[in-house]
């Protein structure tokens, strides 16, 4: 959890939780403060959230009954998680994935059981499918497209777990949907175990609101509501995100943006990694994120320091770069390209 601390405010370019780096429209902006003057601050939130939900449904592809809206796709998550697992049983996922999947199936008493995906970045629909059945897990979670990694499952590989665990759920965190563009929605009322999870956070830029959202057919969204917690998505959010979601076209329009920025950012990497004197490699990315493996983690982390970039730091010899816009992304590879390229100095080589 603790790259989850937070860091000092020095740091002029954050390009390390995956924020969208797009301001939000001004017209939208003056809608949003009109509407904050109306909330009643002695009331409690709406707690059904009917309006967001439909709104989202629309958006989504789906009826607002097949919805629950969470305080962020975290809350929505851990109440799969506590609704599946205790003492004992199994998760199983990805290695590496999102680390609060390890983080709720541990605050339960769960255990969770990974797939290594590999220096490669490879999924073997097969040998996944084999390490479940021996395994004998009680949930499946990965996130899709990945995070970090940025690797994207097809469909007809998800349908395939679907159909080979028809009793165990499979929850589908599609937080980076709209930089992939595949999607499990349209499925869940086919699949009796299948859930699929979403957020604002990301391409819609309201990570401050904590919005989230589960989807799923209504045996399990019944099941599910007896155990949420009322009241946790407040009035604030509640209310920015009703504005924020009548406008679903700026959304997919800025999403088409940093998909373009990213396969910039990405060609541009592949070519320092192609002249680097030290080795460091990028890999391609369905997210708005590029993973990347390096020996020499001191020479990237400290030259980046130095040049007031935060990038996220993972424990072995990985890293991932949020897409920033295009001045950030600029900057990025000017000092990637010093410290790889250009100028290998002793401290930079430790």
């Amino acid at each position: 959890m603790n790259q989850y601390i937070d860091i000092d405010k020095e740091y002029q370019i954050r390009l390390n939780c995956n924020e969208s780096y797009i301001d939000m429209d001004n017209n939208i902006m003056m809608e949003i403060k009109s509407n904050l003057s109306t909330i009643e601050l002695h009331r409690y939130p709406e707690n059904n959230m009917l309006e967001i939900r439909n709104l989202y449904a629309q958006y989504a592809g789906t009826q607002s009954e097949n919805i629950i809206v969470g305080n962020g796709s975290d809350e929505v998550i851990q109440l799969v998680i506590s609704n599946y697992i205790s003492c004992g049983k199994k998760v199983l996922t990805l290695d590496p994935d999102f680390t609060m999947y390890d983080f709720y199936t541990d605050l339960f008493g769960g255990n969770v059981v990974k797939y290594k995906l590999g220096e490669n970045i490879v999924f073997n629909l097969d040998e996944f499918i084999k390490l479940g059945k021996k395994e004998n897990i009680d949930l499946i979670i990965f996130s899709n497209p990945n995070n970090p990694t940025g690797l994207s499952l097809s469909n007809n590989d998800i349908i395939k777990l679907l159909k080979i665990f028809p009793d165990i759920p499979i929850l589908v965190d599609e937080a980076y949907y709209e930089f992939n563009g595949e999607s499990m929605i349209s499925h869940i009322n086919e699949y009796k175990n299948l859930i699929v999870t979403r957020t604002l956070s990301k391409a819609w830029g309201l990570a401050a609101l904590r919005v989230g959202f589960l989807i799923s057919n209504k045996n399990i969204l019944e099941k599910l509501m007896k155990k949420k917690i009322p009241y946790t998505v407040n009035s604030y959010s509640q209310t920015m995100a009703l504005t924020v979601l009548k406008y679903p076209d700026r959304v997919i329009e800025n999403s088409k943006v940093i998909i373009d920025n990213r396969e910039k950012l990405l060609l541009q990497l592949k070519s320092i990694e192609k002249d680097a004197s030290m080795e460091i490699r990028f890999y391609p990315s369905k997210g708005n994120f590029i993973f990347g493996r390096t020996s020499h983690k001191y020479a990237l982390l400290s030259g980046l320091n130095e040049k007031g970039i935060l990038i996220r730091n993972f424990s072995d010899d990985t890293f991932r770069i949020t897409v920033g816009s295009q001045l950030e992304n600029r900057k990025l590879l000017n000092v990637l390209r010093e410290i790889f390229i250009y100028q290998v100095v002793e401290e930079y080589a430790k």
